[in-house]
């Protein structure tokens, strides 16, 4: 019974989607980057989430977290790439004069 308890424990925690740090929470998506420099191209990844839907939340907090450590308090997605296994996000990492 333990070792069941063991191997349950760690797919659960295989399992969890990447987290958003406090930096990655403070970089938003934007749609329009006309006020926004470009500080380079950032991606996101995410597998072994519970589901697909788990797998895109933790792949769009990597994404955010990446951005934030180039800088960035945007980002514009540019492709979204689900599979049953796992979900990469690319986009652009952007400094952008927010009103």
């Amino acid at each position: 019974m333990k070792k069941l308890l063991l191997v349950m424990s760690i797919i659960l925690a295989l399992g969890c989607a990447v987290e958003l740090t406090t930096e990655g929470s403070s970089v938003r998506l934007v749609d329009d980057k006309s006020s926004c420099e470009f500080l380079g191209t950032v991606t996101g990844y995410n597998s072994m989430g519970n589901d697909m839907a788990h797998d895109a939340e933790g792949a769009m907090n990597d994404l955010r977290n990446n951005a934030a450590q180039m800088g960035a308090n945007a980002v514009k997605i540019i492709d979204v790439e689900t599979v049953p296994e796992a979900t990469t996000t690319i986009g652009e990492a952007l400094y952008c004069t927010f009103d």
